[in-house]
């Protein structure tokens, strides 16, 4: 009885820990909140919004299947600073009358989109377990977008859709996809830091599970060799590069309303009022900055090795961004399914400027270039 007994307090103690992520801001008119769990047992947040049909909106039936218009699938990852609602769900009224939401726009054109919170962001928590002791780190993030993109496409059923696709093809040869064939898994967008995470992730995992890439305001330039950290402090303890090492505790720095607004640069290109929306909302979620680690783990990134139709979209005048590293981005790109857009008028966050529809025709054209009109 005894070591039936302890047996089974060790497999509790193996159970992740149930844990019910924050809600910081609300209902904010019915944003759709998902709560998945990552292959290590974190819990990570999800956002979603219900399409609207004349202002309204329609319950989202995961399972609604018409045989000439599958919906398309879509995960957005935020950047370096910021959480997914600021950066994604931006609204300055509940009925998002101005149609600042990311999110909501790219619902009411009828897809399934998704914005996911990176730990230590928004409503995921951070991670205190080893080895990432609380800092936010590529590899981590990467992983965390394919337990996203794995959920997605479990819960829309699209493997089971784009099987049944390839299977229709008249001439189907393995590795052969036609140009012109739809594929049905999700798309993955990632905004400035998030597009190289974006770019990590389709460079070891695209081909087998994404559909299509987006690389928006992506700081990726090969001149930059991201520093590795030492594997051991003054005192010989393990604080980088190993499973079991002892990272000292994360810094709680706090965000600022200056902080919220630094990504708008171009005078008149953001109102006042969506801006001042912004910052509330921005230092509501994010309130401490996240802790990033480990970047030299960007260092893999090689734009021939990304073998997934893919898009690089960057603002005329984004500051952040150097133009000769979008052009060797798109030009050194795996694919010869690619494009480039430039927005005109637009800084580093073009995706809530008042040129933001730009944004959404470009990617949403993008996604929907191969179907059929």
């Amino acid at each position: 009885d005894d070591q039936k007994k302890s047996h089974n307090n060790n497999e509790e103690q193996l159970k992740p820990r149930t844990i019910t992520l924050p809600n910081k801001t609300g209902d904010r008119n019915g944003l759709i909140r998902h709560q998945i769990i990552a292959e290590d047992g974190h819990p990570l947040r999800l956002y979603s919004r219900n399409k609207r049909k004349n202002g309204v909106e329609t319950p989202d039936n995961i399972h609604q299947q018409r045989n000439t218009d599958v919906q398309r699938a879509v995960l957005l990852i935020h950047g370096r600073t910021w959480s997914s609602q600021p950066v994604f769900d931006l609204r300055t009224s509940d009925d998002d009358v101005k149609r600042q939401s990311t999110l909501q726009s790219l619902a009411d054109l009828g897809f399934h989109a998704y914005a996911l919170d990176l730990r230590g962001f928004g409503e995921t928590l951070r991670d205190y377990s080893e080895p990432v002791c609380g800092y936010t780190t590529p590899r981590r993030c990467v992983a965390d977008v394919k337990c996203a993109i794995d959920w997605i496409t479990k819960r829309h059923k699209l493997d089971e859709i784009d099987d049944a696709s390839d299977n229709n093809m008249s001439i189907n040869i393995p590795g052969m996809e036609s140009p012109t064939t739809i594929n049905y898994r999700p798309a993955l967008v990632g905004w400035s830091q998030g597009a190289l995470v974006a770019q990590m992730y389709a460079q070891m995992h695209g081909t087998s599970t994404l559909s299509d890439l987006v690389l928006f305001g992506s700081i990726y330039d090969p001149k930059i060799i991201y520093p590795r950290k030492p594997l051991y402090d003054p005192s010989g303890a393990l604080i980088s590069g190993g499973p079991n090492v002892k990272k000292p505790p994360p810094p709680e720095v706090r965000n600022t309303d200056i902080d919220s607004l630094e990504d708008f640069t171009l005078p008149g290109t953001i109102c006042d009022e969506a801006a001042l929306c912004y910052s509330k909302l921005a230092l509501a979620v994010d309130p401490v900055k996240g802790a990033w680690d480990e970047l030299h783990e960007f260092n893999i990134l090689n734009p021939a090795l990304v073998h997934v139709p893919t898009m690089v979209l960057v603002g005329a005048q984004d500051p952040y961004t150097s133009w000769d590293a979008q052009r060797e981005l798109f030009d050194r790109l795996g694919t010869e399914d690619k494009a480039m857009c430039v927005l005109p008028g637009c800084d580093h966050a073009a995706h809530i400027l008042k040129a933001r529809k730009m944004f959404v025709r470009a990617v949403a054209g993008f996604l929907l270039r191969k179907d059929e009109f």
